[in-house]
Order: C-alpha cells, then sequence, then structure tokens
C-alpha cells in the first residue's frame, strides 16, 4: 500500500513469511530539487501480524509519526 503524506511519499507493503505479516514502511520524500526524491528512510520490520491490513494499518501509524518527527 502506497500513501502520500504531507511532502512524503510511504510505501507500507508488509513482507510476508510463514503465513504471517511484518509490518514495515518506506519513507521517500517528494522530489523537491532536479525532480530526484530525497533520502530514503526504511523502517525495518517493525511488528508481527496474521492480518495483512493490520500490518499495513500499523505500519502506516508507524510512518506518519515519523515524518511528523522530521518537521521542523
Amino acid at each position: 500500500m502506497q500513501f502520500r503524506y504531507k511532502t512524503f511519499h510511504i510505501n507500507c507493503t508488509p513482507r510476508a513469511a510463514d503465513g504471517e505479516y511484518f509490518a514495515r514502511a518506506t519513507v521517500t520524500p517528494h522530489a523537491v530539487k532536479d525532480d530526484r526524491p530525497g533520502k530514503t528512510h526504511q523502517s525495518g520490520d517493525l511488528a508481527v501480524f496474521s492480518s495483512k491490513d493490520d500490518a499495513v494499518a500499523f505500519a502506516h501509524t508507524w510512518a506518519v509519526q515519523w515524518c511528523n518527527s522530521q518537521e521542523r
């Protein structure tokens, strides 16, 4: 699942393994200079869920909080 939030692009596609879903997020700032995106931040595995939707929701919430923490 991909989302836009403020000045960020968020990809919350979970990693599937052994019937479980690992919540994870990749956050990239929108292109601001020379049409090149900024530095990508990857969360790594955040938590494990039996539901893909739950993993996506958890990763999305985490990513929004991370984006908010980057504001200055």
